[in-house]
């Protein structure tokens, strides 16, 4: 299993955030470093990728991988199409139709709407439940979702739905169908998203919009606002998907749902503080008690809002909830003009793809780690120092876990150690007051750190500004030599015109007429390179001063830091 989520260990201070955020119960561990510290760790063969400890660690000791350095360094060679998620229009609002022109203008092979997929997918479930081969259908469209049921729910794997997720099916569609048989990156908002292509082989990059935008920022492009509203864009084939667009927004499989079947029973939950404990609840019901679709997602407020999308600039839920009207509007009015008793597009559908092409087979071979027995419980709260039975329900929470009982559970099964215990470390707001303090001189020498690298960066676009500009300089110093031979040459011929004639006369005028204005040219073009020449100084100027005011704040930054790391 891929590596998706990965910790730093030097900055990692052992405060247990990441274990109280995340649904997967056996997903993180703790140990104690050769130097005494206290770190979390995660087993990826546990792990779900959903993200939440990333949002929850405030010293940034976890990060996540995936695969957009390798596309661009692949995309030189490659034959590469890009499937953009539907989300793309809330992790770039305003702007996503600028972003997918400028992969088409960068080497992507074609450019398709994940949003087609969506309405695929929803026409497969719509036919599935028709014919009866999807009585109780669990949604498979988040990643994450898939994961923790293999592994902690294998026996209800049955129920994920026989469908392909949105972009699978888009990514059939094109394969099978526009006959594009290339390599395929998604830009995506989810690291998880790399689960789904590592099992069905659809998919070789995953792109996700954080990761995207890193990089535009460190390649200095931005790009200019689109009309604001305008939801329309020249995909390939010039095919966009229609109501799939709001497929990522919780309910967004729902409310498709209804609008092709409306006595469909589909409910929705979302949020992993929520989602995983209906999913326990779900596993224990017997089957006539479950509803025909329950649509699942981890992240709460739906793909919109997952770690992979990178929403830094002040981007509200509220902000993202009205993006996913105008888009389900649009939709909406797009569809109904499609209408005409029969939906059209999905005619197009039954006459051209084969259901089959859209089925998925589900590993289930994922099992939960046996619970310690209660003699095992009982000697970790002893380890814990923790013999009485009110000792055994303090249930503070400083460990991570819900419950004490949880964390016994967790230290008898080599997951955590006692030492994590607020009461077996010493008690109290003394035990975790040097973590606490750690915690903040870190994170001001990482805030140090980070403004130092964008000193850093600044400076080195200037330093390459400095040396466009004495390229720039140097050609037209060249320039300007060459003219100035030219103008001497002409003003050579003037004068000897002038010593020699003895007059001025209506058949020599002409002539020297012509040469006066060869050389008004001349010292026009001379003036141009003189005035380029001077500009490029200007530049150099300016780039110099920048360099400068960079150099003086960067000293300052490394004054701090080290004042920052003197304190520690």
């Amino acid at each position: 299993m891929k590596n998706l989520i990965e910790v730093n260990e030097e900055r990692c201070i052992g405060c247990s955030a990441c274990i109280r955020a995340c649904p997967s119960p056996e997903a993180n561990t703790v140990k104690i470093t050769e130097d005494g510290r206290i770190v979390t760790q995660i087993n990826s063969d546990k792990c779900i990728a959903c993200g939440e400890c990333i949002k929850a660690c405030k010293i940034r000791a976890r990060d996540y991988n995936d695969d957009t350095d390798k596309f661009f360094k692949d995309l030189k060679d490659r034959k590469i199409i890009v499937i953009a998620h539907p989300s793309i229009k809330t992790a770039f609002p305003g702007t996503w139709q600028a972003v997918l022109k400028w992969f088409k203008q960068n080497g992507a092979d074609g450019v398709y709407d994940g949003a087609y997929g969506a309405d695929i997918c929803t026409w497969g479930y719509v036919r599935a439940i028709e014919k009866g081969d999807a009585k109780n259908v669990l949604s498979q469209h988040c990643p994450s979702v898939v994961r923790y049921m293999e592994i902690y729910h294998p026996d209800q794997v049955r129920d994920l739905s026989p469908v392909h997720s949105p972009i699978s099916c888009e990514a059939v569609y094109i394969r099978d169908y526009v006959k594009k048989n290339y390599a395929v990156a998604v830009l995506s908002p989810c690291p998880a998203m790399s689960l789904e292509f590592e099992a069905t082989g659809h998919a070789e990059y995953n792109i996700t919009f954080k990761r995207l935008k890193e990089y535009f920022r460190r390649k200095k492009i931005n790009f200019n606002k689109v009309i604001e509203g305008d939801q329309h864009y020249d995909f390939d084939d010039q095919v966009q998907g229609a109501l799939g667009g709001i497929f990522p927004y919780p309910g967004g499989l729902r409310y498709n749902l209804t609008v092709n079947m409306p006595s469909v029973v589909a409910i929705n939950s979302d949020g992993a503080g929520t989602v995983y404990k209906e999913l326990d609840e779900y596993a224990e019901l017997p089957p006539h008690r479950h509803p025909q679709v329950f649509e699942a997602l981890s992240c709460s407020g739906g793909c919109g809002c997952g770690c992979g999308v990178g929403n830094e600039d002040d981007q509200t839920i509220v902000d993202i909830k009205s993006i996913w009207r105008e888009v389900e509007i649009e939709a909406r009015g797009r569809r109904k003009i499609a209408m005409n008793g029969t939906d059209k597009q999905f005619k197009v559908f039954d006459d051209r793809i084969n259901p089959k092409s859209l089925m998925r087979n589900y590993s289930g071979g994922g099992k939960p780690n046996a619970k310690p027995s209660q003699a095992d419980i009982d000697a970790a709260f002893a380890k814990m120092g923790k013999t009485a039975d009110q000792d055994k329900k303090i249930d503070c929470g400083g460990c991570g876990y819900a419950s004490c009982e949880m964390m016994a559970e967790a230290v008898a099964a080599g997951r955590n150690i006692p030492q994590s215990c607020v009461r077996c470390s010493g008690g109290g707001a003394v035990a975790i007051a040097p973590a606490a303090a750690a915690a903040k001189d870190n994170s001001k020498a990482l805030a140090i750190a980070e403004k130092v690298s964008g000193f850093a960066t600044d400076l080195l676009a200037d330093i390459e500004n400095i040396y466009a500009s004495l390229h720039n300089i140097d050609s037209s110093n060249q320039k300007s030599a060459s003219m100035s031979g030219i103008v001497v040459d002409i003003l050579s011929k003037v004068v000897g015109f002038c010593s020699s004639a003895e007059s001025i006369d209506a058949d020599n005028l002409p002539l020297l007429v012509s040469t006066l204005e060869k050389l008004q040219t001349a010292v026009s073009t001379l003036n141009s390179n003189i005035s380029e020449c001077a500009a490029g100084s200007s530049t150099i100027r300016e780039a110099m001063q920048a360099v400068a005011d960079a150099t003086t704040e960067l000293n300052a930054m490394a004054s701090d830091m080290t004042a920052a790391l003197a304190n520690n």
